[in-house]
């Protein structure tokens, strides 16, 4: 463990009853003030490092569109006062704040300490009280952490700062006048991009499992040619080491190429792993048509869910992986399905008019998300599973590939804002006021959210 947190005190003197409660299946949240003191030294003091730590901590607050952080103007008591003798409620009252963040940072060599706490200002409690310990290099981390700490006292929700987004880079060669694609990996916020592919094959559609560990996507290697030609198939990652192998491996391509009169493998895409880990669902074409498979990796076998009869494809697993969500054409218009586990109970849940289409699971289990096309217009929406309740959040000229923040409260996905502009990755919150978009070096598409990162807590 390369920093860990240590637990000093969470005092619960403010009743439940006073923390944040958020609906999210209604209205408009109105964000909660919050004054964030930037973390000083032992005698009161501005720390660099502190600051540094405050800034990353604010926009994570205000990025959720829950929070809104106050300037540094406003504030009516120095770290001088705060550090000697703590805060005194009564004074922050006047500037109608709810929340109070202050701490100490304690610099040794190239490790950090910061002690703070959160306080009600209404009631004048003490919310939390905690310590975080580590190296410089994980500065970040542990100011993402605090954030997930201070969101969770305050809205009883689960933190999702301390997360990454995968999503596809795309840039041209003027030269060879060649679209190159790779994965990228970057903060939540839009922090620390790092290139988790060289460009130098097609990528598409990344997929985290649920501990974080492997990226299932979409690519058009060398590996698989000697057996499946040229064609896109699904691949494993590990997205901390780079190595990779193919989620149908050889011998089982040339089992299903067999069982299905030679006819060859033409794509394996569409990748979701199950929540255990030990499996995952996809799509396969063969013979122009597309089925739902699972593979489970222990065994390795490949079982098959629905018939090639039709196009089947963007399979996703409920959260306690009873079920699986898909999109089918058999009906002759793209719907969102819902079958067991198993493949059987095989029903449509969308009735509206449209295209539906990449059905994703809420990590909550309450909700499915989807993209939905009417004319030239396309939305991201929300649905129950049992098909009640649809309801569209956010739309433009195009957007698509929604997928889920770790507690279910937000939605990345692909944006286009027009003919010719610039693809980005966006956030939309459960209500669909708030959207904000992540900054990339270049077009990004096909975002997927990873889960939140637990830390030991002593």
């Amino acid at each position: 463990m390369l920093f860990k947190l240590a637990l000093i005190f969470v005092l619960f003197c403010a009743p439940q009853a006073n923390a944040l409660k958020i609906e999210i299946n209604k209205g408009l949240v109105k964000p909660d003030p919050i004054a964030i003191v930037d973390f000083y030294d032992e005698k009161g003091r501005a720390s660099k490092t502190g600051i540094k730590v405050c800034e990353i901590i604010k926009n994570d607050l205000l990025l959720s569109g829950l929070f809104e952080p106050l300037p540094e103007s406003s504030f009516v008591e120095s770290k001088e006062d705060l550090c000697a003798k703590g805060p005194n409620t009564n004074n922050w009252k006047i500037l109608n704040l709810r929340f109070l963040v202050h701490g100490k940072i304690d610099e040794r060599g190239n490790n950090f300490s910061i002690s703070f706490e959160l306080i009600d200002i209404v009631t004048g409690a003490k919310m939390l009280s905690l310590k975080v310990d580590g190296a410089e290099s994980k500065l970040r981390t542990a100011a993402h952490i605090i954030a997930d700490f201070i969101y969770e006292r305050i809205t009883n929700e689960k933190g999702y700062f301390n997360t990454n987004i995968i999503y596809v880079e795309t840039s041209y060669d003027k030269i060879s006048a060649k679209r190159k694609t790779r994965l990228v990996k970057v903060d939540q916020d839009g922090a620390n991009p790092q290139s988790l592919t060289d460009g130098l094959e097609l990528v598409l559609t990344p997929r985290y499992s649920f501990d974080g560990q492997t990226v299932a996507y979409i690519s058009y290697s060398d590996v698989a040619k000697d057996v499946l030609g040229k064609s896109a198939h699904v691949y494993m990652m590990n997205p901390d080491t780079g190595s990779k192998r193919l989620m149908i491996n050889k011998q089982l391509m040339k089992m299903l190429i067999k069982k299905n009169r030679e006819n060859p493998v033409q794509m394996t895409y569409a990748p979701r792993f199950s929540p255990d880990g030990q499996s995952a669902v996809l799509a396969i074409i063969i013979d122009g048509k597309s089925a739902i498979y699972t593979i489970n990796f222990a065994t390795n076998e490949l079982r098959q869910l629905t018939e090639h009869n039709c196009i089947d494809t963007s399979p996703c697993y409920s959260a306690d992986g009873k079920k699986i969500v898909f999109t089918s054409n058999r009906d002759g218009r793209e719907a969102v399905f819902l079958m067991n586990a198993d493949g059987s109970d095989q029903k449509r849940i969308t009735k509206g008019e449209g295209k539906y289409s990449q059905p994703i699971w809420s990590p909550r289990g309450d909700l499915v998300a989807f993209t939905k096309q009417c004319g030239k217009e396309f939305y991201i929406g929300v649905i129950k599973p049992d098909g009640a309740g649809e309801r569209l959040i956010t739309n433009g000229y195009l957007v698509e590939a929604p997928c889920w923040s770790s507690n279910g409260r937000y939605l990345t996905y692909s944006m286009e804002p027009g003919p010719r502009q610039k693809s980005c990755v966006a956030v939309v919150d459960i209500t669909g006021r708030h959207v904000r978009v992540i900054e990339t070096r270049k077009d990004a598409a096909y975002p997927a959210w990873s889960p939140t990162v637990s830390m030991k807590v002593k």
